[in-house]
């Protein structure tokens, strides 16, 4: 055991990417029970949920910590992306392979944020499901193919399918092809129990907030207020961020650029760097290289200043974030949208696809005001 707490061993340079694996793994397990409990179908979905927030044993905690652990996961992955860029790691070929699953995995954890938004099918799920039509609708030439394509490919089944089943194949690959064939010859598990040491407060504050804020799941006999959830950090933050050009801006060009063209070219040009720059190198050993002792100093430098500028731009990213969705009532929606305000307010409507029964659902700036200031916009 002394072994294992050996500071030196626990490799502290890929201690995000540590914990974020151990936050997958939990996802893993708190999705597996779920999943028995579910109903994906459109009369049965917000049902099942009902039934696993309040009756179901462990099922409350389960469940809000499914929905929290992307919140961190997402961090770590970012912080952990961050540190990598400091140390130049896509100058190496040896990591070529590394870097590029590493950032390809932000889409999938991305598309489960998602996913997992939609398919439980209470009113955020619809609203999410509607907007993502729209999202595509302003994309030249192609928008409007887009549109009808996921308004009329749209299931509960499918996208359930798509979450607990290509989802989770596409991010297997990537994460082995990433980490678990190194990790299969040091040791699986004895990298899992070392990280799980020294990630314990992440793992207790996770514990926490699955525990303390929770999603409002027992209407009606337990209302929530209409903008409950404002300055309460969510995983929705992450998918509302790319939607805010939508309520702000007015230029139809400038929409789809900085929702959907800016970072799609950000994502792949990340991705394949490695691949297109020219001065790739490998470290190689110098005869007229410092000193040990040299190194250390430099080593010990070097770390504090990137310790520094990574927590600068994490806590800028995270600010950003803040900044365009603190006043996201991400809790609130079934203060007004449950069964005792009559069939449609409480139930999707049947005609979700027919856009022009409800032209509202057309219009993204509405769309967006009503989840933002819903007491003002209806």
């Amino acid at each position: 055991m002394s072994d294992l707490l050996k500071l030196e061993k626990i490799h502290w340079k890929h201690y995000f990417a540590g914990f974020g694996f151990i936050t997958i793994i939990l996802q893993l397990i708190t999705g597996l029970y779920l999943m028995f409990f579910f109903d994906p179908t459109l009369e049965g979905a917000y049902k099942s949920i009902q039934y696993i927030s309040n009756q179901l044993f462990m099922g409350s905690l389960s469940r809000n910590l499914h929905r929290w652990i992307p919140a961190l996961l997402f961090v770590a992955v970012f912080v952990h992306t961050v540190r990598c860029f400091l140390r130049w790691d896509f100058e190496n070929r040896n990591k070529r392979v590394l870097w590029l699953t590493g950032v390809l995995l932000l889409l999938p954890i991305f598309l489960f944020i998602v996913t997992g938004l939609i398919v439980p099918w209470e009113w955020k799920g619809y609203f999410f499901m509607e907007m993502i039509p729209n999202y595509f609708e302003p994309i030249p030439y192609i928008g409007q193919a887009l549109k009808d394509f996921f308004l009329v490919s749209f299931t509960i089944p499918r996208y359930y399918v798509f979450h607990v089943v290509l989802l989770p194949l596409i991010s297997i690959v990537l994460i082995d092809y990433h980490i678990l064939a190194k990790l299969r010859k040091r040791g699986i598990f004895r990298y899992l129990l070392k990280h799980s040491i020294i990630s314990l407060p992440f793992i207790i504050l996770l514990f926490v907030l699955a525990w303390k804020i929770i999603i409002p799941s027992n209407d009606p006999v337990d209302v929530p207020m209409p903008l409950e959830g404002e300055w309460v950090p969510a995983p929705e933050w992450y998918f509302l961020t790319v939607l805010l050009p939508y309520m702000y801006i007015r230029s139809g060009i400038w929409i789809p650029v900085l929702s959907f063209f800016l970072p799609l070219a950000l994502f792949f040009g990340v991705a394949f760097m490695p691949y297109y720059l020219r001065n790739i190198t490998i470290a190689e050993e110098d005869d007229d290289a410092p000193t040990p002792q040299a190194n250390v100093k430099r080593t010990a430098s070097k770390k504090i200043i990137n310790g520094i500028i990574v927590t600068i731009i994490t806590f800028v990213f995270i600010g950003l974030i803040t900044w365009g969705n603190y006043n996201s009532p991400t809790l609130g929606c079934n203060s007004c949208h449950h069964l005792a305000n009559g069939a449609r307010m409480g139930v999707p409507p049947p005609s979700f696809r027919d856009k022009t029964s409800l032209p509202h659902l057309s219009e993204n700036d509405w769309m967006m005001k009503h989840w933002y200031y819903p007491t003002q916009v209806w």
